[in-house]
């Protein structure tokens, strides 16, 4: 989980998906590692604690630079686990969709897999407007790097580690883009892909503002697509 100065809702959420995976039935082992990037020394002290304090045998972090796609880089090139999987410490994502995330890897139908709000049978609660950025991002992408997906920037991945050792060099950035560079490359390998539908809420355990600016992000979509294509 990479976090950024989540100092509300950060130790209720981190328990939370502990206590989730603690409580599930399954076949493997599985560590919860927390990213900090570019956070306050404060905030990353609350992290510290938490994990000192809580479940030290399968919580820990790490701290790195700045920036949501270079934390998620910084700790998948170094993992040893067989399947890396990321996720929003907001929790925006139901924990009850983690399974079907994990499950086609495990049982080798897939080398990536990523949740969708657009999928028949997800189900989503949102703004309209960042529901209309979505779906005009989602035409936009399809038209410049044709691919048939319905939602490339959800915060809801796993992959095979052997997968990823061969797309991590191809990926160059380091904030939220990550995620359509991820999808992208891994098409451009001819990997197996499959997307999977959500329960998703927008700031489901918190009131705060969005982190998104919808004018700001579109733009930057805009811009980093068409250089995403150009770099094919």
């Amino acid at each position: 989980m990479p976090v950024y100065n989540e100092e509300a809702i950060f130790n209720a959420n981190a328990e939370r998906i502990w206590q989730f995976l603690a409580g599930s039935q399954h076949d493997y082992e599985w560590n919860l590692v927390f990213i900090v990037n570019g956070s306050s020394r404060s905030f990353e002290k609350q992290v510290q604690t938490f994990t000192d304090n809580a479940h030290p045998e399968t919580v820990c972090y790490i701290i790195s630079e700045g920036g949501k796609g270079r934390a998620i880089k910084s700790y998948f090139n170094i993992s040893q686990a067989d399947i890396l999987v990321y996720m929003d410490i907001d929790l925006a994502v139901s924990l009850v969709s983690l399974p079907d995330l994990i499950n086609p890897i495990i049982h080798d139908e897939a080398d990536l897999v990523f949740g969708s709000r657009m999928l028949p049978g997800s189900f989503k609660s949102r703004s309209a407007a960042r529901e209309l950025s979505s779906r005009a991002y989602l035409v936009f992408s399809r038209l410049l790097l044709k691919h048939q997906f319905s939602d490339l920037q959800c915060g809801f991945k796993a992959i095979r580690r052997s997968a990823w050792q061969k797309l991590s060099p191809l990926i160059r950035n380091n904030a939220w883009f990550f995620d359509t560079e991820l999808i992208y490359y891994a098409q451009q390998q001819k990997m197996r892909l499959k997307e999977i539908p959500i329960d998703w809420s927008e700031n489901r355990y918190s009131h705060r503002h969005s982190k998104v600016n919808l004018l700001v992000d579109g733009w930057k979509f805009i811009v980093e697509t068409i250089a995403l294509r150009r770099r094919g």
